[in-house]
């Protein structure tokens, strides 16, 4: 079974499209926009079909009664107000 990536289905789909708009805008003022316009494109579409294949990234959660740095993303226990690895304080209620 395959899941969908939605987020580079989305992405694929903007960049084909700003791709595209590069080519088309060519055709009426001819600068040599689709010398960009045709890699972006490609690279859209395929960004866009690979999204349908690909399975969404797992989110990276932090280890029980730790939680990360706001600053260096080191694991640190929850109720730290300090950061023992880059010693800058944390800001934000402990989660």
């Amino acid at each position: 079974m395959f899941g969908m990536y939605r987020g580079l289905v989305v992405s694929g789909a903007i960049l084909a499209g700003f791709g595209a708009f590069l080519i088309i805008i060519d055709l009426f003022v001819p600068l040599g926009a689709s010398i960009f316009g045709l890699p972006i494109s490609i690279t859209g579409a395929v960004m866009f079909a690979v999204g349908f294949f690909r399975e969404e990234p797992k989110p990276v959660e932090p280890e029980p009664g730790k939680k990360f740095c706001w600053y260096c993303m080191k694991q640190i226990p929850k109720e730290a107000v300090e950061c023992p690895e880059c010693s800058l304080p944390q800001h934000g209620p402990a989660e």
